[in-house]
């Protein structure tokens, strides 16, 4: 079997629930994530299924903890061929959203990251279906769709 990938950075300020998002969207049947953001960069894999026409393509994430304390880990990650960038904020945390300016400058300024699609992410007391394969396929396939995943 060979499947197209895209791999997606998941990027946040500690706590926004970035390791929740990823592992919503690749297990939506599996209880609560037990990973920890402390751990460093963290990888989840899911196989999507595209509705139209049932091809499946591997979609990773990386999980890139928001420590500022060492900026180059995020360089690091970036440097992996990302073919999209989610930027993840708590709607009850104000500082969230700064965080995410800074690092929407820092992600730019990265050449490997030259027009990457950049998405804000936003989180919140709100849950969200994620057992939905309609909510997947709007994540999911505009990214296939715009890089045609070969």
């Amino acid at each position: 079997m060979n499947n197209s990938t895209i791999r997606i950075g998941v990027l946040g300020e500690l706590g926004v629930g970035k390791s929740e998002l990823v592992h919503r969207i690749c297990h939506p049947t599996a209880g609560p994530c037990l990973v920890s953001s402390w751990a460093g960069p963290t990888v989840d894999i899911l196989d999507f299924e595209r509705p139209h026409n049932h091809e499946h393509i591997w979609v990773e994430f990386i999980v890139i903890p928001g420590e500022t304390r060492h900026p180059k880990s995020r360089q690091m990650v970036y440097s992996v061929g990302l073919d999209a960038l989610f930027l993840v904020c708590n709607c009850s945390i104000q500082r969230t959203f700064l965080r995410a300016a800074e690092w929407m400058e820092e992600a730019t300024q990265i050449g490997s990251l030259m027009g990457v699609p950049v998405a804000l992410i936003l989180g919140g007391p709100v849950p969200v279906d994620w057992t939905s394969n309609t909510t997947l396929s709007q994540i999911i396939n505009p990214l296939v769709t715009t890089y045609n995943a070969q």
